[in-house]
């Protein structure tokens, strides 16, 4: 994900159709999503986690993805890049147990991975 993906993911999940919805539903001018897209000027961090709201996403998940995106510095991006990933693999292990849990199959779950005694 990055900026652009996140003004969409927000868009759709709202079920607006154009970027202007999206600014009022934002509360900014239309030409501010017009930056966004455009990369002009980077999503500060409230209208990050704003539109992560929107979007029904982590709002952490969000955050280290649109920084790893704009990020110049080639440390600096590998480490969102890394954040990032790890947010992503923490979600859908979250993910897993929820489903896991509603479908009955917590206690497999655990016992496929549960430590066993050697």
């Amino acid at each position: 994900m990055d900026q652009i993906g996140l003004l969409d993911a927000a868009k759709q999940q709202q079920g607006l159709t154009s970027d202007y919805a999206l600014a009022q539903r934002l509360g900014v001018k239309g030409g501010r999503i017009s930056d966004l897209r455009s990369g002009a000027r980077p999503a500060d961090e409230a209208e990050i986690m704003m539109l992560a709201d929107m979007a029904k996403i982590e709002p952490h998940i969000a955050f280290a993805a649109v920084h790893k995106d704009r990020e110049k510095n080639p440390a600096k991006r590998a480490y969102w890049e890394r954040i990032s990933t790890q947010f992503a693999i923490a979600s859908a292990a979250a993910a897993t147990v929820v489903v896991e849990k509603i479908s009955g199959n917590f206690e497999n779950l655990l016992s496929r991975y549960s430590p066993r005694p050697a």
